[in-house]
């Protein structure tokens, strides 16, 4: 089966192509059909069973730690589950604990998640590295960096631009001064393939949704080795290894990552994300990273002979699923992108698509139609 093929196969499992040429994966991901269907079936369980259901979910919470540790090349010994990319990443920053008198080191292309947290609840000095055209240049990284610098925090692919970082090359710079180097894979894995070990990274924050295909609610954080001895921040019945026990009196932390597990996940999300993860082994990582590199290459090269200001690097290795650009009126744009039923982003002055295997050519050549009529009205 060529592509063309498989794609028109693989769109039947997106309910969402029959209401929007849906262009915003790397946002709030559509939910397929095998995702939906999990949860629904683990909800008609817990509906008529109770706590019967438990178990079975509970299997499912393990199978995804070992999933997602697969997925970064790593082990699930070093994973604990999480809400969201955004307390894996606070969760992370109190296992890292900067004092007074250092400094994190972020970017300015990075989300509010990556930074906010150094900024309100740590002591250390908040240091951005400034972007230059949509990238972030490794000497302008490495300049931000020095002794007295407790953790390195970086988007994997950037949110606004979309630029991809070479990982080896900010883990070159953190090694020489033995930073910490924590990493926001969330517009990453799915299409990226990153190994959580080579480069050896000491953190890695993610989310189940977006590429990763599962429902909002549930993420990951990859801790290192030489961090699983640290006290957690909080804890509960899932950090004790000798929680069988029944021993109020004495709680004996595990001596992986489940130390910093606490309480009960959320169990019909786990049951999601894991249905996710196994479509995407399903559809293959190759395929659509393949898949999606040709729909924004398409996009990019449209876009650029219309004549918007692209901020997405064109080379390949500097990106990844989604593709930025300004125009003027950029509002407006996406009111009547919106009145044609187009879904795509808008924030920084700015239009964001970001398409999935399931979109089609056709699909950007709607999107396109679109940008060409408002630049038609509003010349630059």
């Amino acid at each position: 089966m060529n592509d063309e093929a498989r794609v028109k196969e693989l769109r039947k499992l997106f309910p969402v192509v029959k209401h929007w040429t849906y262009l915003y994966n790397g946002s709030i991901h559509p939910c397929p059909r095998p995702v939906g269907d999990a949860m629904r079936s683990f909800l008609k369980k817990w509906q008529n069973g109770g706590e019967d259901a438990f178990f079975s979910a509970f299997d499912a919470f393990s199978r995804l730690r070992e999933k997602f540790a697969r997925l970064i090349h790593a082990n699930a010994r070093n994973i604990v589950i999480t809400e969201s990319t955004t307390a894996a990443i606070n969760l992370a920053a109190q296992i890292i604990r900067p004092r007074r008198g250092q400094n994190v080191v972020v970017t300015d292309l990075d989300f509010m998640t990556n930074t906010y947290p150094w900024l309100v609840c740590h002591p250390a000095k908040v240091r951005f590295v400034k972007s230059r055209d949509g990238k972030i240049f490794m000497k302008d990284l490495a300049a931000q960096v020095n002794q007295r610098t407790a953790a390195v925090g970086i988007c994997a692919v950037t949110v606004g631009s979309g630029f991809r970082f070479d990982l080896k090359e900010v883990q070159a710079i953190t090694r020489r001064h033995h930073v910490p180097l924590l990493v926001d894979a969330a517009q990453a894995l799915g299409l990226v393939d990153i190994n959580a070990t080579d480069p050896p990274l000491d953190f890695l924050a993610c989310t189940a949704s977006k590429w990763l295909m599962g429902p909002t609610g549930v993420g990951f954080l990859y801790v290192a080795d030489r961090h699983l001895e640290a006290t957690p921040p909080s804890v509960g019945w899932l950090s004790a290894a000798n929680v069988s026990d029944w021993d109020v009196r004495r709680c004996r932390l595990h001596k992986d990552a489940m130390r910093f597990q606490g309480g009960i996940p959320n169990l019909v999300g786990v049951v999601g994300a894991l249905a996710g993860l196994e479509l995407l082994e399903q559809i293959g990582r190759k395929f659509i990273e393949r898949r999606v590199r040709q729909l924004t290459t398409y996009a990019m090269e449209e876009l650029q002979k219309i004549g918007v200001d692209i901020w997405t690097p064109r080379a390949d290795a500097e990106r990844a699923g989604i593709v930025f650009f300004r125009c003027p009126k950029h509002a407006e744009l996406h009111a009547k992108l919106k009145a044609a039923k187009i879904y795509c982003g808008t924030f920084q002055g700015g239009i964001r698509i970001d398409p999935n295997f399931y979109n089609t050519i056709e699909e950007i050549e709607k999107f396109l139609a679109v940008v060409r009529f408002h630049l038609a009205e509003n010349p630059r």
